[in-house]
Parts: structure tokens; sequence; C-alpha cells
């Protein structure tokens, strides 16, 4: 390409630094949304019973002499960071959103179901192999409270969690009438098993070789 004047090639060298600026000033712009992104959407860590990271920086040299003693100087520099306790400690660092205490009763009501539909859910499952799911459920609840299995590793624990209809309930909590009248067959099951009630009688509908637990483990009394 021959440039006819000088302005040409000036216009040119604008035309390319204006483009440079655009490209630039986009990317620090998707970038600065990026990072104001990371920073709401993050969950930072607090440590309520206190914490300390500690760095440490240091140096060793040996120190030549004539004894046959191993010598050296040792210097070593040492930080220490006190962890955060509490959230509100972050603001300064974090936009973080303020839920009102309406707002999180409002969040935990529209949870309390998810476990009843779980237990639904699995019961119309075995119910469509030609099994009868409602028994089937209540069985491997009553069967998971007589033999525990949270301490078989993750799985066990996650069978635990699902299997146990009071999980995360505390005695402070409100009472809810609705809430227990339809929770109250699997706590049954739950209590029954705790109580060495023999599960494959109590649900007969449900017997031997269809039980939830028996596809994938064997109980047995150690």
């Amino acid at each position: 390409m021959r440039f006819q004047s000088a302005s040409q090639i000036v216009l040119l060298m604008f035309l390319m630094s204006w483009f440079s600026c655009i490209g630039s000033s986009t990317f620090d712009t998707a970038e600065d949304q990026l990072r104001t992104k990371r920073q709401i959407n993050s969950l930072p860590l607090v440590y309520p019973y206190g914490g300390t990271y500690k760095l440490l920086v240091g140096m060793s040299i040996p120190i030549q002499n004539n004894d046959n003693v191993a010598l050296s100087f040792a210097a070593n520099f040492q930080y220490q960071y006190v962890e955060f306790q509490n959230i509100s400690e972050l603001s300064q660092y974090y936009f973080i959103k303020q839920v009102s205490r309406e707002q999180r009763e409002a969040d935990i009501l529209s949870r309390r179901d998810e476990r009843l539909i779980f237990y639904k859910s699995i019961a119309e499952m075995l119910t469509s192999k030609g099994m009868n799911g409602v028994d089937c459920v209540l069985r491997a609840i009553c069967e998971a409270a007589q033999y525990p299995v949270e301490e078989e590793g993750f799985v066990g624990e996650i069978l635990h969690i699902l299997l146990t209809p009071d999980y995360g309930k505390s005695p402070f909590d409100d009472v809810d009438p609705e809430w227990e009248e339809l929770m109250s067959p699997y706590k049954d099951a739950a209590t029954a098993g705790r109580q060495m009630f023999d599960c494959v009688s109590i649900y007969s509908a449900c017997p031997e070789g269809q039980g939830v637990l028996e596809f994938i483990t064997t109980l047995r009394d150690e």
C-alpha cells in the first residue's frame, strides 16, 4: 500500500490509536464488571470461633569454622493474620446482600416441603416398577434408623440425611401442625426403626427383596 501524502499517514495513525483505545476501554470495562460480579457472588469464609493465618519466610546460611561443628545462621519472619469472625467485618470489602428475617423465614417455609416431595417422588417411581412405593419408602426410613449408615463414608452420610425425616429439626423450631401431620407416617417409621421393631413385618406390603436399601447394601446384625 502506498500513501500519497503525510496527512494520510497521520490519519491512519490516529485511527489505529483510536481503535486501540476503544479495545482497551472495552476490555477494562468487561474486566471491571467481572471483578464486581465475583465480589457480589463469591462467598467469603468466616470463622465464628476464630482463626489465624500464618506466613513464615526464613533463610539459613552455613557458617564455616575449624571445629568441624555444624553451625549456621538462621533468621525467619512470621506474619499472622486474624480471620474474620463475623460477616459484618467484611462489609468494606464485599457487597453483602442484606436479607431480612421475614425473607429468611419465607425461604425456610418454601423449602419445608422438599423432603416430603422427595419421599413422594421415590414412592411414585417404585410404584411404576410394580412395587408398593409408599410402604417401601417407609420401610427404607425404618431400616435406615435401625441400622445407621451415617458413618459409612460419603454415600452413607447422604443416605442418612435423605432417610431421616426429622434431620436438621430442632426442638426450638416453631411447630407447624399441617406439616407435622403430613410427615407423621415418615417420622413414625423412623421411630419404629430406632426402637428396633421389625421393619419388614410393619411394612409387609414391601417384602424381602424389594427394600430400597437392599438395592445398594446388605443389612445385617453385627
